[in-house]
């Protein structure tokens, strides 16, 4: 009945219907082996902090997903979940964020072997905010230092693909989907379910998953330009053009397309700028 009445609204304008997530489930070959094809590894993290050196992992869930040469999901698993004590109380902000308290935690210890691997199965790994991920989760472990990693959060052009929103809850709703956060386990699955949507994008950008926009991106090197010589008069016109302050470095910097850095050089060239460093950068350091 209250389905009935969710498509009655979905059909009026004045309405937005949104839809709980389903239930996660695999789809895997009864056989148990692994389909031929790419797999990726969601992964998601809930901490103590923000800060891998200090702060410690308490959930860690990941899920496997393989797909075909053209991106298209053929096979998934997961995802599982692990809880791990951190010998430490709990900031109640945490607790308030996940849910998860003091006593959810006692004696729980993630499985680190089964965790190695399952992650040594994948050729990349992805994450909604791959930095935060990647700085604890290459601490604990080292398998992973070279890994080629994706972000959901900003590999993909959520503009051009015809959202408005980074965030994944929000991008969740712009896809009349929600979900209950922030625990790893749904965290993966929802991301998963996000990822897989199919919609057209804005221009000449063809229908396909947000997955396949994703694996685009992965899969196709950039370039770091660094204003490493730019005056600090020009802070402010670098901040306007999309330039990121690099704190340890001490500059101005900014990720293209190669095919985009012969337009970058003539701007700075035109604003008076001394010529810009060029770093070449693929999947396997972007994000570090």
């Amino acid at each position: 009945m209250l389905e009935e009445h969710a498509k009655v609204l979905q059909h009026e304008a004045g309405y937005t219907v949104l839809r709980r997530v389903p239930e996660p489930y695999s789809q895997f070959p009864d056989d148990g082996v692994p389909p031929d094809g790419r797999c990726i590894a969601i992964v998601d993290l809930e901490t103590t902090g923000l800060d891998a050196e200090n702060d410690a992992i308490i959930e860690l869930a990941l899920m496997l997903v393989w797909v075909d040469e053209e991106g298209e999901i053929i096979s998934h698993f997961g995802p599982l979940s692990w809880l791990e004590d951190p010998g430490v109380e709990l900031d109640p902000r945490i607790t308030l964020v996940t849910g998860l308290a003091n006593h959810h935690l006692v004696g729980k210890t993630i499985n680190d072997i089964s965790v190695e691997g399952l992650l040594s199965r994948a050729d990349m790994l992805v994450a909604h905010n791959a930095q935060f991920e990647i700085d604890f989760l290459e601490r604990r472990y080292p398998i992973l230092e070279h890994a080629p990693w994706g972000c959901s959060l900003r590999d993909i052009d959520w503009l051009m693909a015809g959202f408005d929103a980074q965030a994944q809850g929000h991008l969740l709703m712009q896809h009349s989907w929600f979900s209950d956060a922030h625990r790893a386990g749904p965290d993966v699955w929802s991301l998963f379910w996000l990822l897989s949507q199919r919609r057209k994008g804005l221009g000449a950008d063809p229908e396909r998953t947000h997955l396949q926009r994703l694996l685009e991106a992965i899969e196709k090197d950039s370039v770091v330009v660094q204003a490493n010589r730019a005056p600090f008069s020009k802070k402010d016109l670098l901040k306007a053009r999309g330039y990121r302050w690099n704190a340890d470095a001490r500059f101005w910097q900014k990720e293209l397309g190669e095919e985009l850095v012969a337009h970058e050089q003539a701007w700075f060239y035109c604003q008076g700028l001394p010529a810009p460093t060029l770093r070449p950068i693929s999947a396997h350091q972007r994000h570090r």
